[in-house]
């Protein structure tokens, strides 16, 4: 017990990182305030004090997975900061699994969620596209990265025997998709949306010149 906080001094930032341990360590469906409780050996009551709810606990636990997603350095080339950015956010999903079920539930965003949201779209003004596509691709972006996370920490449905011997194109976009590496996977998608935005740009361009 000597490395757990005492119950005098037991505070939110505690609390929070022994949901974190908790979820990590056995999923969503470990998370109650009870096992948390005895993460750190008091009793579920004593957690009310620092946290108001479960909603309110879950919601902490998200901003300090939030937290650790760092943000692209300034100076960067647009494409390649925001490819970084989505990089990072994707990690540190995968690093905490438990949370992906958790994240794509929760019913409001937080300032953790808003600092992320708000980098994503200063990269994609520094693009030079308008508002709508700022939003449409940020919009795809965020989509494509939690989808595919919610892919990876999940159980991927196998090609069934009859599929791989009367579908050709099954067979082959198999064949083809495990010569491919996760990471590049992930980045041939975020490449594809990026070459979107591009593309919107430049057909904004020709408009504004008539």
């Amino acid at each position: 017990m000597a490395d757990r906080p005492f119950h005098r001094g037991l505070d939110r930032a505690a609390v929070l990182a022994a949901a974190l341990r908790v979820l990590d360590a056995e999923g969503r469906a470990g998370l109650t305030m009870r096992r948390v409780a005895r993460e750190l050996d008091v009793e579920a009551a004593s957690l009310y004090t620092h946290v108001r709810s479960k909603d309110d606990l879950v919601d902490g636990v998200l901003d300090r997975i939030l937290d650790e997603v760092t943000l692209p350095e300034a100076g960067l080339p647009w494409r390649q900061a925001i490819t970084a950015a989505y990089v990072t956010y994707r990690r540190t999903l995968l690093a905490h699994p438990g949370a992906v079920p958790l994240l794509t539930e929760r019913a409001q965003a937080s300032p953790a969620q808003y600092r992320l949201v708000e980098r994503s779209m200063e990269l994609l003004e520094q693009a030079g596209l308008d508002d709508r596509s700022v939003v449409e691709t940020h919009v795809a972006l965020a989509a494509f990265t939690i989808g595919f996370v919610v892919q990876e920490v999940g159980r991927s449905p196998a090609a069934t025997p009859e599929a791989l011997e009367f579908s050709p194109v099954v067979r082959r976009a198999i064949a083809t998709l495990v010569q491919i590496p996760v990471d590049d996977r992930f980045r041939a998608g975020l490449d594809r949306i990026l070459d979107g935005a591009e593309a919107a740009r430049r057909r904004q361009r020709r408009a504004a010149r008539g």
